[in-house]
Order: structure tokens, then sequence, then C-alpha cells
């Protein structure tokens, strides 16, 4: 990660964690860090912008990971006996953990934010087990939205994978709001990925909605699919 993307993350956390906080300062006395809380059930908009921006900046970094390279630095490295398919799993994996680094970076600057203003009431000394949890599942959810990004980028332009997951990130959240309000069809939320990682939205202690358990099972079976359908792509694309 160059020094200006890093600069870049952490503003855009930090704006993140202050709109949290200013609209709704609960959320530290919730969880102890307001990331994965998540955006409340009756769908506050404000919340929902506030939540949004971490991901939004995150796929926008992304855009053409996987396709721009393969398609063009790629191609002097594929010449040097590398195949396609390994520089495909060799920046997959790179993106793993990209994004997963900068999911921690978030959630440890949130922790940090929450302990200063909220010591007290951190909500990861008492529930340990939880914190993990819903800490793993929006980090996994996280990688699993931008693998989605990256492996349509196989298949249609950048420009419009970038769209299409967003459109899809925002559509999940609203709609999974709704669901949990109503409690009717809530089996649905398992295919609204972007709600596995708030804490108001998984069947953890004081709370209704999805199954953790259930949920690394969908994440799991979603990033095997999308392994497989991104090696068979990988073997047939034209690169000229």
């Amino acid at each position: 990660m160059t020094k200006r993307i890093f600069l870049t993350m952490l503003l855009v956390i930090s704006l993140q964690i202050f709109l949290f906080n200013h609209f709704d300062g609960s959320k530290a006395d919730l969880t102890g860090f307001m990331i994965v809380s998540g955006v409340p059930i009756n769908n506050k908009f404000v919340l929902l912008g506030a939540w949004y921006i971490f991901f939004s900046m995150v796929s926008f970094l992304s855009l053409g990971y996987l396709r721009q390279y393969i398609s063009g630095y790629g191609i002097y490295l594929m010449i040097r006996e590398k195949s396609k398919v390994r520089l495909g799993i060799s920046r997959i994996t790179k993106l793993m953990i990209l994004i997963s680094g900068l999911s921690l970076f978030q959630l440890l600057v949130s922790i940090v934010f929450a302990y200063i203003n909220n010591e007290d009431q951190a909500f990861f000394y008492h529930d340990f087990q939880s914190f993990i949890c819903i800490a793993g599942l929006y980090i996994m959810s996280n990688f699993v939205l931008i693998f989605i990004q990256m492996a349509l980028e196989l298949y249609l332009t950048e420009q419009v994978s970038l769209l299409l997951i967003n459109v899809y990130v925002l559509f999940s959240v609203t709609l999974g709001g709704v669901l949990l309000s109503v409690q009717k069809l809530t089996w649905i939320l398992y295919f609204l990925i972007p709600n596995f990682g708030m804490y108001v939205r998984v069947d953890l202690p004081e709370s209704v909605g999805l199954s953790p358990v259930i949920a690394y099972m969908v994440l799991t079976v979603i990033i095997i699919i999308l392994s497989v359908l991104s090696f068979i792509r990988l073997k047939k694309m034209d690169l000229n």
C-alpha cells in the first residue's frame, strides 16, 4: 500500500467515524466500536451514507485490480512462463491481504476512538467472542464483495462492474433493514452479503437476524464459486 493510499484511507476512516459518532453516538455504547455495528434496521440514511463511505473507497481502489493487471503488466510476466491462472491466483491472494489489512486498520482506528471516548462501555471487553465473530464476518464480507467485483470485471467492463457491485451493496443494506423491520422473508438476507458484517443485523446476543454460522458458510461457498468461475474465465480469456 502506498503512502498516498494509506493517508487517503485514514482520512476516509476518520470521516466515517466522525459521522457515526456525530449522528448516532450510541454506537460507541453498543459495541465499543462503531464500524461493525452497521446501519440500524430502520435504515437511517445518514448512517447508511457514513457506513458506505469506506466500502465505496475500497471498491474504487480495486477498480481493474485483476483485469487491467493481467492485460497490462501481467503480459510481460506471462512471457516469462507465468500463466494467467497463476497470475490470477496471486492477484486474488494479494487482494485478500489488502482488503483484510484495510478492514483491520479501520477496526483498530474505531476501537481506539471508542476507547478514548467511552472506555467503561467498551463492548469487546465484555464479549470478546462476539467481537471476533462479527469482526471476522465484516472482513470476510468485504473481501467477498470486492472479489465479486473483480470476477465481474473478467466478464464485463471495469466501470459496469463497479456500478453493479455498489448498487447491489446499497440495495442489500436498504432491503435488509426493511426485511428485519417487518420480520418477514428474512431468509432473503442470506443473499444480501453487506448485512453479514453488521452487529445489529446478525443473530448475536440481544439481536435477532442473520445466523453468524450460516453467514460464514454462505461466504465460504461464494468464495469457492467465484474462484472456480474466475479460473474458468482466465483459462479462456483472450488478452489481445
